[in-house]
């Protein structure tokens, strides 16, 4: 089995779940959470009768209580304090998948399909593979794995999912296409930034 395929069965991709939003902080002390949702529309995520904590796990009751800059407030059934909903933190929602299939468009993807799919540059070249989609507070990011290693970054490259740096999907063919070039720009400006940082100290 190749490694993209596994990483797909890892990532949940192949159990007929989803995942549609992501847990985050406790707020205030009465048990209210952030949560951020994955869905196109983001007020989806409130919709959806079957909620679970992980791929065919528990059930989880979520409700809105007000939007939050790109988050939302919630509260969760049978949470009422800080302690606990702190406990949630990071906590992933799914959904059975066939409940999005009945709805998607078809030139609609999931996040999760992303996960497996072949990488290549603008001009062709074979990257690598993605292994998962994160988010670490601020937007999506693309991790790929590459099949050979970039001084300085080693392996592992997060890409932000922004058209300007994946201009183009292609589930079919299985691949999608990363502007590379544009990308590593960013890196070694980021880099050097730091290197004049440190050279201040």
């Amino acid at each position: 089995m190749s490694s993209n395929r596994n990483e797909r069965i890892q990532q949940g991709v192949e159990d007929g779940w989803v995942c549609v939003g992501a847990l985050g902080a406790s707020h205030g002390v009465r048990g209210e959470l952030r949560l951020r949702s994955f869905t196109d529309d983001e007020e989806t995520i409130f919709a959806f009768d079957d909620l679970r904590k992980k791929p065919n796990g528990a059930s989880i009751k979520v409700k809105k209580v007000r939007r939050h800059k790109d988050d939302y407030i919630v509260r969760v059934e049978g949470i009422d304090n800080r302690e606990d909903a702190q406990a949630l933190k990071t906590t992933k929602l799914y959904v059975p998948r066939d409940v999005l299939d009945d709805v998607k468009d078809d030139d609609e993807f999931y996040l999760a399909d992303l996960i497996g799919l072949n990488a290549i540059d603008e001009a062709g070249n074979w990257l690598g593979f993605v292994r998962a989609v994160e988010n670490f507070g601020s937007e999506d990011l693309i991790e790929v794995v590459l099949d050979e290693p970039v001084k300085g970054l080693g392996r592992f490259a997060f890409i932000p999912f922004r058209k300007a740096f994946i201009p183009t999907i292609d589930l079919k063919a299985d691949r999608l296409v990363v502007n590379w070039s544009d990308w590593l720009k960013t890196q070694v400006i980021a880099t050097a930034d730091e290197q004049e940082k440190s050279g201040k100290k």
